[in-house]
């Protein structure tokens, strides 16, 4: 009798939650089915619009991405890929490789990886062969940024030679890109970068080149690091300098060790707070 007198609540229950979740699911629908046509439509003007719409579309499926995991399909990467090869406004170009680029850390996670594979080859693809061809300083750059979020072997590849580039704007987002990619085929074209020196207008350059050797260098970039800490004229770049340091020396690499020492009576507030930290470093591992 008890026992009948509980569960009649519960059975009560039952019908509201069920249409609860009908409800839900209906939402869950339509909410995609709003995305689908908001992304076809977008992608139509993209395709045919005159350049103010194409501007427009290339902005709102960039935010579309950034909000919608769900909606990097394939049509989509296809579409970016087509307007940042032919597109003839580099405002259009520059906007599509911005969002190739969230595409890339955005992708839904119940995607099976070998999609997310195919579709990554297929950007990857799109914005090598748009680097090839453009002209464009903005649109470059774009495209450079976009493939740091794109680790693969031909992007790093493809980037090395930008470490060259008679403009300075170039060879800054390629030493960026490639310290993001976190590639070891580049530690030595980033190590040339940083050994080489440079004016002033490289000192984001160098930087990027010592933040990348952090990630890539090894051991045996432990003592061109504490070389750029200790000499080079950028503060920037012996910030990053002495993070990287951070990253790869040891209790036991005496010079290195002073020169962060050193650095942390420096007058420059970022400098010490990075030199401290990277001493905090080495000794946690080294306890």
């Amino acid at each position: 009798m008890n026992e009948n007198r509980l569960q009649a609540p519960v059975l009560l229950l039952l019908p509201p939650l069920f249409l609860c979740m009908l409800f839900a699911l209906g939402r869950g629908q339509e909410v995609d089915r709003r995305t689908d046509r908001l992304r076809r439509e977008l992608l139509s003007r993209l395709a045919s619009g005159d350049e103010e719409q194409r501007i427009d579309a290339a902005v709102r499926i960039g935010a579309l991405l950034l909000d919608e995991p769900g909606a990097v399909e394939t049509s989509v990467i296809t579409s970016l890929g087509a307007a940042l090869r032919r597109d003839s406004s580099p405002v259009v170009r520059a906007l599509a490789a911005r969002a190739l680029e969230i595409s890339a850390g955005n992708q839904a996670e119940n995607q099976a990886e070998n999609q997310r594979r195919d579709k990554g080859d297929e950007a990857v693809a799109a914005l090598l062969a748009a680097l090839g061809t453009e002209r464009d300083l903005a649109a470059r750059k774009a495209i450079i940024y976009a493939l740091a979020h794109y680790p693969q072997p031909q992007v790093t590849s493809a980037l090395i030679p930008f470490l060259k580039n008679r403009r300075s704007e170039l060879r800054a987002a390629a030493a960026y890109a490639l310290a993001e990619t976190g590639d070891p085929a580049s530690a030595q074209a980033l190590a040339k970068v940083l050994r080489r020196g440079g004016k002033d207008e490289d000192s984001f350059t160098r930087s990027q080149a010592a933040r990348g050797l952090g990630r890539v260098g090894g051991r045996d970039s432990i003592d061109l690091l504490t070389d750029a800490l200790s000499d080079d004229r950028s503060e920037e770049v012996r910030r990053e300098a002495a993070l990287s340091l951070g990253r790869i020396a040891t209790s036991q690499d005496t010079k290195a060790i002073e020169a962060l020492r050193k650095a942390t009576l420096s007058n420059d507030p970022y400098l010490v707070s990075a030199a401290e930290s990277a001493i905090a470093s080495v000794n946690s591992r080294n306890p």
